[in-house]
């Protein structure tokens, strides 16, 4: 019920989302006249808004105790670390102003997007036993209930700026809008992990006074951040489809985007499992408990890869664009993902985005 729960909040957040750039459209058609005296004159200034839908890619690795690798009990319908995953999706904003100077090719722009993703999950199965009924008031089980319970709380935020000048290299094939930038990006990573399983998989029971059973449990936690800065390169396009340049008009959107950053990988992680051999006999309790743990913390300086791209559609109009699309950026070796020792994982963000651009000015 708890994923249950988690993709109805996703479905109701990309719900609202969407609500709020079609509002913005109707408001950015409503006032597109307003903007610019003469239809055919380009905005120097374009505010854009926007959101967007993501998928995760941490690479970051599970807690994986001893006793959750065992045979998958019957009465486990999910194994606890299935149930540790973390959010497959993250949701977030995105702005951007742009400056194109009267009577020149030049664009200067400064970009920030910014996601977040939560998730709160307890994931619990039992047996079910039954029970002897003394008199009407009263009855006992005939032995315990087996079980497994994980709670797994999740949160990452990620945040990437861009500072960037470009030229109008209007290559032919490729549409009127054809530019080129070189600038700057600044990227950063934060996520923290908290996980707790418990388990008792079996009892193995002689009468309801005599039985035997093992538990197990583990508590594990990890803080995880990257934040690197360096120079970044872009070709973005938009080549027309259907109407007139003066007028409302589809285009297809396109654009490639390359970085290396350099920056700091951190990683703060530990864990502690313990486990137990109980025997009852006659109320009698004599149990052998064992204790293990683990982790790793370290800072590192990372030189990291990104590539990224998009591709879309867009409804413009002189002073207004409405654009929906799919995008995907990967930074390459960004996070220290392992659980005992450093590993190295690439951080990725992919999915679809809506946003409304106004210009103003011309």
């Amino acid at each position: 019920m708890s994923e249950q729960h988690n993709a109805n909040k996703s479905n109701n957040l990309n719900g609202r989302l969407l609500a709020s750039v079609s509002a913005l459209a109707l408001l950015s058609f409503a006032g597109g006249s307003a903007l610019a005296d003469d239809d055919t004159d380009r905005p120097n200034v374009w505010i854009e808004l926007g959101g967007q839908l993501e998928q995760l890619q941490t690479g970051q690795q599970p807690f994986t105790p001893s006793f959750a690798l065992k045979p998958q009990p019957k009465f486990e319908t999910v194994t606890p670390i299935k149930a540790e995953a973390p959010p497959r999706f993250a949701i977030g904003g995105e702005g951007k102003l742009t400056f194109e100077p009267t009577d020149s090719d030049w664009v200067f722009s400064a970009a920030i997007r910014y996601g977040r993703a939560n998730g709160d999950k307890n994931v619990h199965n039992q047996t079910v036993y039954p029970s002897i009924q003394l008199g009407s008031s009263y009855s006992f089980p005939v032995y315990d209930d087996a079980y497994a319970t994980t709670i797994a709380k999740h949160n990452e935020s990620h945040m990437v700026l861009d500072f960037q000048v470009g030229r109008d290299v209007g290559l032919g094939f490729l549409g009127r809008d054809s530019v080129l930038s070189f600038g700057v990006r600044y990227a950063q990573l934060s996520s923290n992990t908290t996980v707790n399983m418990n388990e008792r998989p079996h009892i193995d029971v002689r009468n309801s006074f005599i039985k035997y059973f093992h538990s197990y449990a583990l508590s594990g936690h990890s803080e995880r951040s990257f934040h690197a800065i360096g120079p970044s390169l872009s070709w973005d396009g938009s080549t027309p489809l259907i109407g007139n340049d003066n007028g409302a008009h589809f285009t297809f959107d396109w654009g490639a985007n390359a970085a290396i950053l350099f920056g700091r990988q951190k990683a703060n992680v530990s864990h502690k499992t313990s486990g137990r051999y109980v025997e009852v006999k006659y109320g009698h309790q004599q149990q052998t408990p064992y204790h293990t743990g683990g982790g790793h913390s370290g800072a590192h300086a990372v030189t990291v890869p990104n590539l990224g791209g998009f591709a879309g559609i867009s409804l413009k109009f002189p002073n207004a664009k409405v654009s929906i699309g799919y995008r995907g950026d990967f930074f390459f070796g960004a996070t220290d993902g392992g659980i005992d020792a450093r590993e190295s994982k690439t951080l990725g963000f992919y999915g679809p985005f809506a946003n409304v651009s106004v210009g103003i000015g011309g």
